[in-house]
């Protein structure tokens, strides 16, 4: 009974905030790479055609072939989440520590086959948002349209949102009409809402490459993608006109956890000393998911003899599956000697061509064809050396999966130090784009539109050996 109530909230979830956050979540799913390792996150993700970097080497594998050395490289970043209102007022914020990059590099002289390992912070998820209203909805009035006069012993068959209104004794149900109804006003209601989000997308990548000649290099690489997020929501609503409904209160949390495998083919191509042209296209992801859910209603009504009345559903491990689109690359770089270069990229992602697999998830693919572009990423950066210290940054242009949302800017920047060996690299990168939320309310419409400021202060140091 428990999966039924389950899967009936989870297909009702998907239903009612398809426009928001689970549309949201599959174009994130899909979106192409935004941070890695430092000397990436400097050149605003614009690497497809250059080597010396892990997450370069996991978006093309055939640089690969380029490197002359063993090497070891690791990275620390620290993310923050800023979001703000179209007002320009804080809806909330949020930091996080963590690796961005760790991998090295094996040559093999013998064969020309080398082998890399590396290990990415694809994407972090992070998101605070805390919105108040004043003489609003009721989201009871949704569950008690959804109700439609469906008799109390029948509500968990219809979905544990309608039958846990009722057990917390927010509504009340009159036999003779065959109606539920709350013993208070739900048009005028004051809101507090709290949603908080964390989790991340990473990939662990195996790869080879080789250069067949001494202009030509190729390479392909199998990479095991996890993603994980939590979410944590707190509801409250008071009631400014009541009979004897004073306060409700809906909390939940919820988990995605997924695993997925893609894979990616490239070629590295140099025609001329100082000309680099380089493309790369990564197969779909395919991932595996396991959901866990619960929620707990409470209403506060002076007449019951309890301080409120608490009703908690709980949701069984719920599995389901997808694939992202696929994702071509390419990029030119031209070098000036060693004094340093200029790089071109291009990515392209047509966003709608991922699917839900999952029987109940299906009837969602008709919506991601309508609602969802293709993504294009298009971006330059270049580096300048002067003696041991080389400068760069770069911006990169990203259209958004859901147009109505605004296209997006990328901008990086930093420096490195190189001595004997050894590199050490410190950089900052940003990503300013516009979301939005759709709060628990009357009518499900209303968006919370805002504005998400994605910030990295990444270091690093490179060994060769």
């Amino acid at each position: 009974m428990i999966k039924r109530w389950f899967i009936g909230l989870f297909c009702l979830g998907l239903t009612l905030s398809v426009y928001s956050q689970d549309l949201d979540y599959f174009a994130e799913l899909g979106a192409p790479l935004s941070f890695g390792d430092s000397r990436f996150n400097a050149m605003a993700g614009n690497m497809v055609s250059m080597s010396g970097s892990m997450t370069a080497l996991a978006l093309n594998p055939a640089t690969i072939g380029l490197y002359r050395q063993d090497v070891f490289a690791m990275d620390g970043s620290i993310f923050n989440s800023r979001n703000r209102s179209t007002n320009g007022g804080t809806l909330g914020n949020s930091n996080n520590l963590n690796v961005g990059s760790a991998g090295f590099v094996a040559r093999n002289p013998n064969n020309g086959w080398h082998v890399f390992f590396a290990y990415n912070t694809d994407q972090l998820y992070r998101g605070r948002l805390r919105n108040n209203q004043a003489n609003g909805g009721s989201i009871l009035s949704q569950f008690i349209n959804n109700a439609a006069g469906t008799p109390p012993e029948y509500l968990p068959e219809l979905g544990p949102y309608e039958d846990m209104m009722y057990q917390s004794y927010a509504v009340d149900y009159n036999s003779n009409t065959g109606n539920y109804f709350a013993p208070a006003d739900l048009f005028d209601v004051n809101t507090r809402h709290l949603y908080f989000r964390k989790g991340l997308r990473n990939r662990w990548t195996l790869g080879s490459g080789k250069g067949l000649t001494q202009r030509f290099y190729v390479g392909g690489s199998v990479s095991i993608v996890h993603t994980n997020e939590t979410v944590e929501v707190t509801h409250e609503e008071s009631f400014n006109e009541t009979t004897d409904l004073t306060d409700f209160t809906m909390e939940e949390w919820w988990n995605n956890s997924a695993i997925g495998i893609t894979g990616n083919v490239g070629f590295y191509y140099r025609p001329i000393q100082f000309l680099r042209i380089a493309g790369a296209f990564e197969i779909p992801s395919i991932y595996a998911f396991n959901q866990d859910w619960e929620t707990s209603f409470r209403a506060d009504r002076p007449s019951i003899s309890a301080s409120g009345i608490t009703a908690e559903g709980f949701g069984e491990l719920y599995q389901w599956s997808m694939m992202t689109s696929p994702k071509l690359r390419g990029g030119v770089t031209l070098l000036a000697g060693r004094a340093g270069l200029i790089t071109v990229n291009y990515t392209y992602a047509p966003t709608a061509a991922g699917r839900m697999f999952s029987r109940n998830e299906r009837y969602l693919n008709e919506t991601i064809d309508s609602l969802l572009a293709p993504v294009h990423q298009i971006g330059a950066a270049g580096e300048i050396r002067f003696g041991v210290v080389t400068l760069r940054g770069g911006a990169t242009f990203i259209s958004s999966a859901q147009e109505q949302l605004g296209n997006h800017i990328q901008l990086g920047g930093g420096f490195s130090i190189k001595s004997d060996q050894t590199t050490y690299y410190v950089s900052f990168g940003r990503i300013v784009r516009n979301k939005q939320y759709y709060m628990y309310s009357a009518d499900y419409t209303n968006a919370v539109e805002y504005t998400n400021s994605l910030s990295v202060l990444s270091t690093g140091v490179t060994f060769k050996f």
